[in-house]
C-alpha cells in the first residue's frame, strides 16, 4: 500500500489571499471600469462646486454694485438726465439678477427694486414688490423691513385696510425679534384711530407700551396716545 503524501494544509490567511487573488482575477475589469465612474462623478461634482462658487461671488459682488447705483441714485437730482441715465441702468441691473438669483442677491435686488418705485410714487407697485418679497425673505430681517414698508406704500396709495394688514402681520410673524415691531405696532393703533375705533386703538397703544415700554420713541407716542384716548 502506497503511503500517504503529506501536503500542507494552507493557513487562513494563504486562504483568504487565494480567494482575494481569484475574485480580482475574475473582476478586476469590472472594478476597473467602477473606480473610472467613481472618479468621473467626484470630478464632475468639483466642478460644479467649482461653478456655483463661481456664480455666487458674483452675485454678491453684483447686489453689491446695485447697492451702490441705489445710493448713488437717492443723492442725484431727480429731473436731471444723469439721474434718467442712472435709473435705467439701475432697473435693468436689478431685473437681471432678480431673474439669475433666487438666492439672497436677487431677493435683495427686488428689495431695492421696490425703494425704488417707492421714490418714483409708484406706490402701488412698491407694494406689490415689497409684499413678494415678505414672502421671499420670510423670518430674515428684510423680510420684515419689506412688510412695513409694504404697509407704508399702501397707505400712500390710498389702501389703509391692506396697509393695516401688514402693519399687523410685522407684529403677528416677527413679535419683538424685530426691529420694526414698535413702528409696526404704533402704526396698527394710528390707524384705528383714524378710523374712528379708539377702544381698538387704546388696546394697541396699551400694547405697545407693556411690550416695549415708555424709553423708546414709539413708546413714549403710544403713552401719549393713551392718555388722550
Amino acid at each position: 500500500m502506497k503511503a500517504k503524501e503529506n501536503t500542507p494544509e494552507l493557513t487562513k490567511t494563504e486562504k483568504l489571499a487565494g480567494s482575494v487573488e481569484k475574485f480580482f482575477s475574475k473582476n478586476g475589469k469590472v472594478l476597473a471600469i467602477v473606480a473610472a465612474v467613481v472618479l468621473i462623478v467626484v470630478i464632475a461634482i468639483g466642478i460644479i462646486v467649482t461653478v456655483n462658487s463661481n456664480k455666487s461671488e458674483k452675485e454678491f459682488t453684483a447686489i453689491a454694485k446695485l447697492d451702490s447705483q441705489y445710493s448713488a441714485l437717492i443723492n442725484m437730482d431727480n429731473t436731471s438726465d444723469e439721474y434718467k441715465t442712472a435709473a435705467d441702468t439701475f432697473v435693468s441691473d436689478a431685473d437681471a439678477l432678480i431673474s439669475s438669483s433666487k438666492g439672497y442677491p436677487g431677493i435683495k435686488a427686488n428689495y431695492l427694486k421696490g425703494l425704488y418705485s417707492f421714490d418714483m410714487k409708484n406706490y402701488s407697485d412698491a407694494a406689490s414688490i415689497f409684499e413678494e418679497v415678505s414672502v421671499s425673505a420670510n423670518n430674515t430681517y428684510l423680510g420684515a423691513l419689506a412688510l412695513i414698508n409694504g404697509a407704508a406704500s399702501y397707505e400712500n396709495a390710498g389702501n389703509q385696510d391692506k396697509a393695516l394688514e401688514l402693519y399687523n402681520k410685522v407684529w403677528d410673524s416677527y413679535g419683538k425679534n424685530a426691529a420694526e415691531s414698535q413702528k409696526a405696532l404704533f402704526n396698527v393703533a394710528r390707524i384705528y384711530e383714524e378710523k374712528g375705533d379708539s377702544e381698538l386703538a387704546k388696546a394697541t397703544y396699551q400694547q405697545l407700551v407693556d411690550e416695549f415700554g415708555t424709553t423708546g420713541e414709539y413708546g413714549k407716542l403710544a403713552a401719549s396716545r393713551i392718555i388722550v384716548l
